[in-house]
């Protein structure tokens, strides 16, 4: 099977400093990969550079033979390293709008995920703990079938027992 993601001579500068210089990168669907590399190393501006939030860029990163755009937008689910809620919205209210935003959402799978983790659909998103939140977000994207997931640190806040339900 052809690559799911290329990445061809991939340079992202900060003013003069190239915070990644060079990239060259195939990946084939099916696996799980992980970036490593310390504070300012470019993990998080490789990520933002694949879901098509970094536009500005040397070089080419294609998803599924096409140019990051619009169209890889809808096979790419993001969980991005900072909540993007309001504190008013509740879970329920979220789950709405992914599910009109995402045809690929299944609400079902979502809510089921909820309940065994032990969140309240209901509850204000302002009234849960960093790590509640961080549990929901992961249950937003990883209920969508999509064909890339792109997690930004996606258990940091979350208790070593939940690490464990999440990961199995």
């Amino acid at each position: 099977m052809n690559n799911l993601v290329e990445i061809r001579n991939l340079t992202k500068r900060y003013g003069s400093k190239a915070v990644l210089a060079n990239i060259n990168l195939s990946l084939k669907p099916g696996r799980i990969i992980g970036l490593l590399g310390p504070n300012g190393s470019g993990k998080t501006t490789l990520m933002k550079i694949l879901t098509g939030v970094l536009k500005d860029y040397e070089g080419t990163v294609t998803i599924k033979g096409e140019e990051v755009g619009p169209s890889t937008k809808a096979v790419v689910s993001y969980l991005p390293d900072k909540s993007y809620f309001s504190s008013w919205m509740r879970p329920i209210d979220v789950i709405k709008l992914f599910k009109d935003f995402y045809d690929d959402f299944d609400e079902e799978k979502c809510i089921d995920m909820l309940n065994r983790l032990g969140l309240d659909e209901k509850a204000k998103i302002k009234t849960m703990s960093k790590g509640m939140v961080e549990k929901f977000q992961l249950c937003l994207v990883m209920s969508r079938n999509a064909m890339l997931y792109v997690l930004d640190e996606p258990i940091g806040g979350v208790d070593p027992a939940a690490r464990d339900f999440i990961l199995q």
